[in-house]
Parts: C-alpha cells; sequence; structure tokens
C-alpha cells in the first residue's frame, strides 16, 4: 500500500479562507471579459450585414446569484428597425426553423477564449492574493 505525507496544506487552506472572494472573483472577471468579447466580435463580425449587431456587442459587469460571480458578452439594444440584435445573434447561433441553417458564433468564441481567459484570471489571482 502507497503511502505520502504532505507538509504545509495547512497553511495553504488558512491563507486560502482568509481570501475576500467577493472583491477577488468581480475583479478577475472584469480584467479577463475583453478577452471574451474580442473573441465574440471576431466571430460575429464575419457575419455582419450593417454591423449594428457587432457594434452592440458589450460586457454587462460583474454580477452573482446562487451559483457564484458571473459576467455576460452579448449584444444589446435594437437596430435601427427595431430588431433586437440579441435576436439576431440567437439566429445566428441556432439557426432559423428551416430558413437559416445554424452558423454558431457564442459557442466557438468561448472555445476559442477558454484558455487566455483563464491565464488572465489565474494572472489576476496571483497579483492580488500574492500567493
Amino acid at each position: 500500500m502507497a503511502q505520502f505525507e504532505v507538509e504545509g496544506i495547512d497553511d495553504l487552506m488558512k491563507e486560502l479562507s482568509s481570501l475576500d472572494v467577493e472583491k477577488l472573483a468581480p475583479v478577475m472577471l472584469e480584467e479577463a471579459v475583453p478577452i471574451l468579447k474580442d473573441a465574440v466580435v471576431k466571430g460575429a463580425s464575419a457575419h455582419k450585414d450593417t454591423g449594428a449587431m457587432v457594434d452592440s456587442i458589450k460586457p454587462s459587469g460583474a454580477s452573482r446569484n446562487q451559483k457564484g460571480y458571473y459576467i455576460c458578452v452579448r449584444p444589446t439594444g435594437k437596430d435601427k428597425d427595431g430588431v433586437r440584435n440579441m435576436e439576431k445573434m440567437a439566429a445566428l447561433e441556432y439557426g432559423v426553423g428551416g430558413r437559416q441553417a445554424a452558423t454558431p458564433v457564442l459557442t466557438p468564441a468561448v472555445h476559442a477564449a477558454e484558455e487566455p481567459v483563464l491565464k488572465k484570471m489565474q494572472e489576476v489571482f496571483d497579483r492580488e492574493t500574492k500567493l
């Protein structure tokens, strides 16, 4: 039977439990969200007609719900004809019945941005906690 011994785990756990997550999580999200926004804009730009939907893509502020902190990147507002820009994004992402095939933008953008977003969040965590 294998045995191992870990030293220093108590100190690490003490440091981690003293973190101010209420302050740290929003900072990490706010500093990383431009990476995701750029990925979404890049993906949506390939499908622009007037550019209204692409120009409307903005991040929300960091918020908290029962599952934790989150931040959103999505089209906002309406175009000059009153069509919601998020409806256009949903039509691209999922298609429209038999009239328009799905051409996903958000899913590939999230996948492309995942690694750089996590790296940025780790940088912010390291900087803020000085661990």
